[in-house]
């Protein structure tokens, strides 16, 4: 992308963010039945997304022209947050990133897709007004999303509500994962999991995909028959389920069925939290995923889950 439109495209947001697009007042006083809109931008190269957001704010759209009547700008405020979304080329990443003040950076997901949550101060070389902003690659396409109120609700939720149609940016090929067990010849047991068991699968087309892929490998392979003819021990019940999955701030959140708390004492417990854990946190040495921390949930519930 030339440096031009770039720059015309990450200075879109910063007015759209200060409210120079927008001077229509806000009716906050809507039915609650239809208090929602969907924005649909048009198709670019199989590339196209969906934005829901509340008909009391305003909707402005921008073309660069870089992709010729496409609106590569699209922004959305009330009295006071704004959020714009941004559509640039996937090589220009590092240029993107260079622009900003950034403070901090953490892995988070959108649409099911990795994505970097970025805090900041606005454009490099000058005082900006902070902001927080996610970073998402699909194909040869950024999505940028960025609000003037970082942390808000609204954001969460329009992240949350926000959709595209994903394309392919490599083919797809093998990859190798670890799902750890324990050592059934050892004469002392630890009640952590320290044998890895590698098994080759298709790599999905996003590294997000891959926290529930691996998950559910080691419930599959978790047959106690099996797993005896290697050696192996395995501390998950036969019919645990991974019920769902999400991934924010670098840390990937596994929530499973009630059968993942049953039986067992404190080094049974300690086990299954142990293979769950290393299982996961071993993506970090094959992907792009950095995952700091994993938190078990059983029904939704973290506090209760895998304890004695």
């Amino acid at each position: 992308m030339p440096k031009r439109y770039l720059l015309l495209l990450l200075l879109i947001l910063p007015l759209a963010l200060s409210g120079c697009f927008f001077k229509k007042p806000v009716n906050e006083n809507i039915n609650q039945a239809n208090d929602f809109a969907i924005y649909r931008s048009a198709d670019l190269n199989g590339f196209s997304f969906a934005a829901k957001y509340p008909k009391s704010w305003q909707l402005a759209e921008q073309s660069t022209g870089k992709y010729g009547d496409f609106k590569d700008g699209v922004s959305f405020t009330n009295s006071n947050e704004t959020i714009g979304v941004a559509i640039l080329n996937a090589e220009d990443r590092a240029m993107v990133l260079n622009t900003f003040n950034i403070e901090s950076q953490s892995q988070t997901e959108v649409n099911a897709t990795l994505a970097n949550d970025i805090f900041g101060t606005g454009m490099k070389g000058e005082l900006g007004d902070r902001f927080e902003a996610v970073l998402a690659e699909n194909g040869a396409y950024l999505i940028l999303i960025k609000t003037n109120v970082p942390g808000s609700a609204d954001f969460q939720k329009f992240l949350n509500d926000f959709s595209f149609t994903k394309l392919n940016g490599v083919a797809d090929k093998n990859i190798s994962l670890k799902i750890y067990f324990d050592d059934g010849r050892a004469a002392d047991v630890d009640c952590q999991a320290g044998v890895p068991k590698t098994v080759t699968i298709e790599r999905p087309s996003d590294d997000l995909a891959l926290i529930p892929k691996v998950t559910q490998l080691l419930i599959q392979l978790s047959v106690t028959e099996e797993l005896a003819k290697e050696n192996l021990i395995t501390g998950i019940p036969l019919n645990t389920r991974l019920l769902s999955f999400g991934y924010e701030n670098n840390k990937a959140i596994v929530n499973f069925n009630a059968d993942l708390n049953e039986g067992g004492g404190s080094c049974l417990m300690a086990m299954r939290r142990s293979q769950i854990e290393k299982t996961i946190k071993a993506l970090n040495d094959v992907s792009d995923l950095q995952i700091k921390e994993v938190e078990i949930q059983v029904e939704g519930e973290t506090e209760t889950a895998l304890q004695p």
